[in-house]
Order: C-alpha cells, then structure tokens, then sequence
C-alpha cells in the first residue's frame, strides 16, 4: 500500500485529468444565489449532502436561528437640480423606508472613514451620506464600517458607490444578524460619478430614496464532516460558507471553495490519504449576513479539540494564493518554513481578516488563517465580489484546478507540522487585536466580544 505522502503525489496527477471542480462550482451557481432565507439555499444544502453521501462520507449538521431579511422596492432619484431616476439596490439587512421615502439634500462622505467624515461633520446631520467602495484615507475599510461611521455621525440614509466600474451595484450587509438604523442602498460608479459632477457644480443636489425589504426570523444549518487523521484529539477545521448574495451567482464568494472542499474529501477518501491531524470540514452559513453562522457555531460548542482553523473564501477565481495568519507571529513563522512545499508562489501575511468565517475561532484564540486568491489590482477590492458579475465564466478550468491542487497540498503539510502555535489566552487574543488597532471599529460594529 503507499503511504500517504505518494498518495498525495497520485491525487495531483488525478486533478490535472479531470475537471470536476469546475462542474461542482457550475452546479452550486445553477441552483441560484443560495441567499439565505431562499429555495436555492436549501437546494445547496441538499446538494452538498449529495455529495457526501455518493463519496461515504458521515456528516452532521448545526441549525440556528438568525435575523433574516429579503429584498423588496428600492428606488433612488435625484430631484434637484434636474429630476433624474437612477438604477439601486438596498444593502443587506437596511430597514425600510416608511410610506414617502426619504428626500433630502446628498453629502459627500468620500470613502466613509471617521478621518473623512469629521472633517465634514456639520453636514452631515439629518443628509444622506453617500460614499465609495475603494480605499479612504485609513487604508481599506469594511462596508459595514463606512455604516456604522455614517450612523454615528447623524445621517439619514446611507448610498454605497462601487468604485469599479461597469454598471455594477454593490452589496452587502450593514450590521451582524440585526436590522441596521437607518436606509441604505448600493449604486454604480457610473452614477456616482454622475453625483459628485452634479454636487460640483451645482452645491446642493437633493435625493431621494424609497425602500421596502421584508424582514423575518429564519432558520439556517451548517453542513459538517470529519476524515479521520492519525491524530483523532487533534482537528483541523477546514471551512467555507456556501452562501451567496441574492443577485448573483457567487461564483469565486464562495462556490469556488466550498467546491474545492467537496472535491478535496472526495480525493482524500478515495484513495486512502491519512492526514495527520483529523479534517473536520464545515461548509458554513449564513456568513454574508456578517459572518453570523460560524459565531454562533464557535460561541454554542465545544472547540477545545480544535488547534487551528483554515477558512476558504474566494479560494477560487485568481492563481496566485495569500495566507493571512491573523496576526499570530509563531503561526507566519510556521506557514513561511512551509512555503517551499506549496506548489506555486503565495503570499503569507500576518494580515488581520474579521470580515469571514476565521474570525470567531481568531476570538477563541485558535491559531487560524483566512486563503483566498489575491487579485492582480489590489486597487480593485473587492472587483466582481458582491456584484451581479462574480459568474462562474470568470473561473477558467486551470484556476480551478491550481486552487485544489494548492489546497490539498496547503492541508495535508498543514497537518503534519508536529508542533502547531499553541491557544492564545483571551487576554493575550485582545492585544493582538489591540496592537492591530482594530479595537475601535470592531466596538463600532459589535463584534467585539470581549469585556
């Protein structure tokens, strides 16, 4: 029988034959957005089971209870100087409007950080605030940060700019598994454009937006299943949420990971690869609502026999591959003696991600590390993420097959390194926070879950 080592070598000549991670992430994008709340979610809950059970494999599942929301009317003009009526979508988890909307003069918030907004503080009061998507001049900051920035400083409502272009909304939650404050919609960079041209020129441009979203308690689940390592006291948890935004596919966030986590534990079982460690995979939900799932799932269990965590999200849609480490020093230590056993150049970071599924086990002090696939511009963001455009055409057959390629790899050596960074205190998981600066925006967006 061969040893794990050459079997991994064998499953890598397998991946580059077959094209099977393509047709999974074409499957997932064909039953809908998987929005949570909606058919299609069940339908990729349903889909995933499917696969498990044609590959043996045991799973269990987590349900919970969340804050849930839908779409409705959103509509959004401009009645001075010259009425215009422009194309807009709400943002996830906005209120709605009441009967007469709001109509009020638009200030400018540019990219929506506490620096921007003081400066124009006098303002904003009572307005809609309306700000980009792109850098400001904090650095990059999360939608839901630009939110909260606007709440705090009085707005009325809230107009979120893509800042790449193309005719393309942008969306996204406002808060974390609660109703935000006050209206928000997304709008094109063309419009936005046209916008700040108009608030140039003429001074003063009135808005006026009207929105109607239903709201509602749900339900979701995480679908979860372990391959058994040598080591069974000792897991590795292997995650990537399989939701998606209502108006798009979501195609490369995240039906490209969770893809490659059907295909990997299919690889793995099939032909007896025994990591070290045991896998427990976790395809995650309700993430897009502000990584709702995943807390409650770390904040109700018990993970004490978990010693790291890697979360997937946006694996899938760009070759080249970046490592955040979440600011644990000994773990950058460990992945960079790694780097040499990865198949291609990658990026190992001690980046901080709080935006996806590694954040809770990051809160519980577990070594964890976030893996997506970095964009050749990092000035585009996010780029098609969270827009109507991130399609499953944007996925060529070898970027799918480099990001399994890479992942088997990344977590069978993952699980061999014989001693991983150990458990940090909560004392000591609140000054890594702290001396990252994140204290602040993280008590602005509640999800700072320390007293």
């Amino acid at each position: 029988m061969l040893d794990s080592d050459e079997q991994v070598e064998k499953c890598l000549g397998k991946i580059f034959s077959e094209n099977r991670v393509l047709e999974i992430i074409k499957d997932l994008c064909l039953l809908g957005s998987r929005f949570s709340g909606t058919i299609s979610e069940k339908r990729a809950q349903e889909y995933i089971i499917e696969q498990l059970n044609k590959t043996g494999i045991k799973h269990s599942e987590f349900e919970f209870e969340y804050q849930g929301w839908q779409r409705g009317t959103c509509n959004f003009s401009i009645s001075s100087p010259e009425k215009e009526i422009f194309p807009s979508i709400s943002l996830v988890l906005a209120p709605s409007t009441d009967e007469e909307g709001i109509e009020e003069i638009i200030i400018d918030g540019g990219g929506g950080s506490q620096t921007e907004m003081e400066k124009i503080k006098e303002k904003i009061p009572g307005r809609i605030v309306m700000v980009h998507s792109g850098k400001t001049e904090e650095g990059w900051l999360h939608r839901r940060i630009k939110y909260a920035n606007a709440v705090k400083f009085g707005a009325k409502a809230f107009i979120f700019a893509n800042h790449n272009p193309g005719q393309l909304f942008p969306t996204g939650s406002v808060r974390s598994n609660r109703i935000g404050e006050i209206p928000a919609i997304g709008i094109s960079k063309e419009t936005y454009e046209y916008l700040i041209e108009s608030i140039r020129r003429y001074k003063e441009v009135v808005g006026k937006i009207f929105v109607f979203n239903h709201t509602q308690e749900d339900t979701s689940k995480h679908i979860i299943w372990d391959i058994p390592g040598h080591a069974t006291d000792e897991i590795v948890a292997i995650g990537g949420h399989y939701d998606g935004h209502d108006l798009a596919q979501g195609a490369t966030d995240n039906a490209g990971s969770i893809a490659v986590l059907l295909e990997l534990t299919r690889m793995i079982k099939e032909n007896n690869v025994i990591p070290a460690r045991t896998l427990r995979f976790f395809a995650f939900a309700v993430e897009e609502f502000g990584v709702v799932g995943s807390t409650i799932y770390v904040n109700n269990t018990d993970v004490s026999d978990i010693v790291a965590m890697v979360n997937f999200d946006g694996l899938v849609g760009h070759v080249p591959k970046h490592i955040a480490c979440n600011g644990y020093e000994e773990l950058y230590n460990k992945i960079k003696e790694m780097e040499s056993e990865f198949l291609y150049e990658t990026t190992v970071s001690k980046n901080i991600i709080t935006a996806s599924d590694n954040y809770p086990f990051l809160c519980k002090g577990i070594p964890n590390m976030c893996v997506y696939g970095e964009r050749p511009d990092p000035g585009a963001g996010r780029g098609y993420g969270h827009t109507s455009a991130d399609t499953f055409d944007k996925i060529s057959k070898l970027d799918a097959k480099l990001s399994l390629a890479f992942a088997l790899v990344y977590i069978y050596e993952l699980s061999k390194i014989k001693e991983l960074p150990r458990i940090l205190t909560e004392n000591e998981t609140i000054e890594l926070l702290k001396d990252a600066k994140l204290e602040d925006n993280l008590e602005l967006l509640d999800k700072w879950p320390f007293k």
